[in-house]
């Protein structure tokens, strides 16, 4: 089973929005995963690399980062949301 990490400026708003959205396409793909979320602040450099794949509310500028990530914007906003969502299913069924 892949771990995607869903995070956002505090962990709680967006982030949960952003994995409401991925847990049902996800479900409708019949792709199993297991969604955390955390703040940016909580989201320490080994806690994301233990997963497969992040997916952000913005940007990551750390090359300590070695996973996937993907900006997940469109997933609060819409626009590009299924662009997003097929990104994520490339990462996840490889």
């Amino acid at each position: 089973m892949k771990k995607v990490l869903v995070v956002c400026g505090n962990g709680i708003a967006s982030s949960s929005i952003m994995v409401a959205g991925l847990q049902d396409y996800l479900k409708e793909q019949g792709i199993e995963a297991q969604i955390d979320k955390a703040s940016l602040m909580d989201a320490t450099t080994d806690r994301i690399n233990s997963y497969d794949l992040l997916v952000s509310s913005t940007k990551i500028n750390n090359d300590a980062v070695t996973i996937p990530v993907i900006i997940g914007i469109g997933l609060l906003t819409g626009i590009g949301e299924e662009e997003v969502l097929e990104d994520i299913k490339g990462v996840l069924v490889g």
